[in-house]
């Protein structure tokens, strides 16, 4: 069961920072211009005891950010993120209900789910959609070098890992 979790996963999700900022940097774009939506998952931990795949990737992309939308049925879940945020960075998180979110002030999004459809609807230019979990991002030796691809909506782009 472990094995088939972990295989599910994303083992490349503790360096999704430094790998966004290469993927941005292929586009054309600087981190300080990032603006994503975060698409929460629809699949929280069992137990309070195990790790927010959500809070891990807000912990990681959060420095630097101007802003940040996200989407979510759980919104109680955010609020200390979103009270910390406003009083470290003075960063005012907009907070919307799943299928209520717009693409206004957004240039990429990060759909956290693991299970229904992609949702071609934010798959629009100039706008990144990455999935973290619904598509995979695999492992590429080219050269000797360790090389990640990763989707963006219909595309993948290849960074280093």
């Amino acid at each position: 069961m472990a094995e088939e979790e972990q295989a599910k996963g994303n083992p490349y999700l503790h360096q999704l920072r430094k790998l966004l900022e290469q993927v941005l940097e292929q586009y054309g774009r600087e981190y300080r211009h990032f603006s994503p939506l975060l698409i929460d998952t629809d699949t929280p931990p069992e137990s309070l005891l195990d790790e927010d795949d959500v809070g891990l990737v807000l912990e990681q992309i959060s420095h630097d950010l101007n802003f940040i939308k996200i989407a979510t049925d759980r919104p109680a879940y955010f609020a200390p993120y979103i009270e910390r945020m406003y009083e470290d960075t003075g960063l005012v998180v907009q907070v919307t209900p799943k299928g209520q979110a717009s693409l206004s002030g957004v240039n990429a999004v990060l759909d956290m789910e693991w299970e229904g459809r992609c949702h071609r609807e934010y798959m629009v230019e100039p706008i990144l959609y990455l999935p973290i979990y619904k598509r995979p991002w695999i492992k590429m030796e080219f050269e000797q070098n360790l090389d990640i691809s990763i989707p963006i909506g219909y595309n993948t782009v290849i960074v280093k890992g």
